[in-house]
């Protein structure tokens, strides 16, 4: 028997932080854009029904992980949807939540990614 400690991460510990920093850091450009773009409440109402659909697509998974990602996308598109209503406080409401997720998606991107590079460098 070994008195051996590995400190050393493991491949899927370093896949699901690299997949968890793509998809934060994505999600948060896509928003980012999406947010820039959607002048209008058609614009935001065609972008958002997209994303709902994508989000469907993803809850229909069998994996549970897969179906939280796919309730969190449908929500953005609800949120997206209603940022550019001609009701201007829940207009205010929804484009505060999607600024401030947007952000939350950017800086939770940055922080996978630099535990992710943290990891690698353990393993080298």
């Amino acid at each position: 028997m070994s008195d051996f400690k590995s400190d050393y991460p493991s491949t899927e510990t370093l896949t699901r932080l690299r997949n968890a920093a793509l998809f934060y850091f994505i999600a948060g450009l896509i928003l980012a854009v999406i947010q820039f773009l959607a002048r209008q409440w058609v614009i935001a109402a065609v972008a958002g029904v997209i994303i709902c659909a994508v989000g469907a697509g993803w809850l229909m998974a069998n994996n549970p992980v897969n179906k939280r990602t796919g309730a969190l996308i449908i929500a953005m598109g609800v949120i997206i949807t209603l940022s550019k209503t001609p009701i201007k406080p829940l207009t205010v409401l929804m484009g505060t939540l999607l600024s401030i997720t947007t952000i939350g998606f950017l800086v939770m991107g940055v922080k996978n990614l630099i535990l992710y590079f943290i990891a690698q460098n353990k393993q080298h």
